[in-house]
């Protein structure tokens, strides 16, 4: 059976997308300590310990590598990489961009500036190498891993229409779940983190929703279902430090979000090059950057709720 891992990256910054990722892992057996302990032995964990702050070139290297795995090609390009990794690819992205300005520099700040792979001094040889170790302790394959976003647009529109960014972010678990699902041809154990404050999430899924569910264990830092042609369906505290499917999902996140945070960030440092790169997140660099960056994008005809999330 796959063993589905899905978690979230950047629920809470200033800019830039929130991103939910999957990836799904064949072992003989899943035992989640087990398989915790080998990945935490290779580096491979929660992306908070392993991705901080400058600190990317591991979840890089180790990204490259699971979507050469699992496409074959490692991707030399930001929008190689979305190509693989988000259905709509690269350019369905840009076709469906939130954004509601006729301007060009509205998507081109988020999808004009393509980067070259590796970005932060990642190796992909290093990351096959961990690939590599990680099989070596005990039958385990990677089958498949996919990412979706929603941009500050996408999530002020639907925060527009009452759905707030913990219901955008349970959508996009929803359908990388069903997408797995279809891909396996056979039901599949998913993982997922806990999305928000959420406990009874019988209440919030949509797609899910329309197949009889049923609860099969509860406890309060989990919530399991058994979801008819899917399979089994958890959300779970912390499920990054101890699932190795999910920490997996996280560092592969984290690495698509950083990535098109950088393009937002080369974007307007063409305009004001002394600008230093900022994260997106709550902190004193990026305020600074969303100040100074008002007037371009006033210029360009960038709407601020094209930039800002709400």
């Amino acid at each position: 059976m796959w063993i589905l891992g899905v978690d979230e990256n950047g629920m809470g910054p200033q800019f830039g997308p929130l991103v939910a990722t999957a990836v799904a892992i064949e072992p003989d057996h899943y035992d989640p300590a087990v398989w915790r302990a080998r990945g935490e032995r290779l580096g491979i964990t929660d992306s908070k310990q392993s991705s901080g702050a400058g600190r990317m070139a591991r979840a890089e290297s180790f990204a490259l590598a699971l979507v050469e795995r699992v496409f074959g090609e490692a991707p030399a390009t930001a929008d190689a990489l979305l190509d693989r990794l988000v259905s709509a690819g690269a350019a369905g992205l840009r076709a469906s961009c939130g954004c509601r300005s006729a301007s060009a520099p509205a998507v081109d700040q988020c999808f004009g500036v393509d980067v070259r792979l590796p970005a932060f001094g990642g190796d992909v040889d290093e990351g096959r190498r961990w690939l590599r170790a990680l099989e070596a302790e005990a039958p385990l394959r990677v089958r498949w891993v996919r990412s979706d976003l929603a941009c500050a647009a996408r999530l002020n529109r639907a925060l527009e229409e009452g759905r707030n960014k913990l219901r955008v972010d349970l959508g996009l678990f929803e359908g990388l779940v069903l997408a797995a699902r279809a891909h396996a041809g056979a039901d599949l154990r998913a993982i997922c983190g806990m999305v928000g404050g959420i406990r009874d999430y019988t209440k919030y899924l949509g797609r899910l929703a329309a197949v009889p569910a049923r609860t099969t264990g509860t406890d309060r830092r989990r919530r399991r279902y058994v979801v008819e042609m899917v399979g089994e369906v958890a959300f779970e505290v912390k499920a990054d430090a101890a699932h190795l499917p999910v920490a997996m999902a996280s560092m592969v996140g984290k690495y698509v979000r950083e990535l098109e945070v950088e393009r937002i960030n080369r974007f307007y440092r063409a305009y004001l090059p002394h600008l230093p790169r900022a994260s997106g997140y709550h902190d004193p660099v990026s305020d600074r950057f969303v100040r100074e960056t008002a007037g371009v994008r006033e210029r360009l005809g960038v709407p601020p709720e094209c930039f800002l999330r709400r």
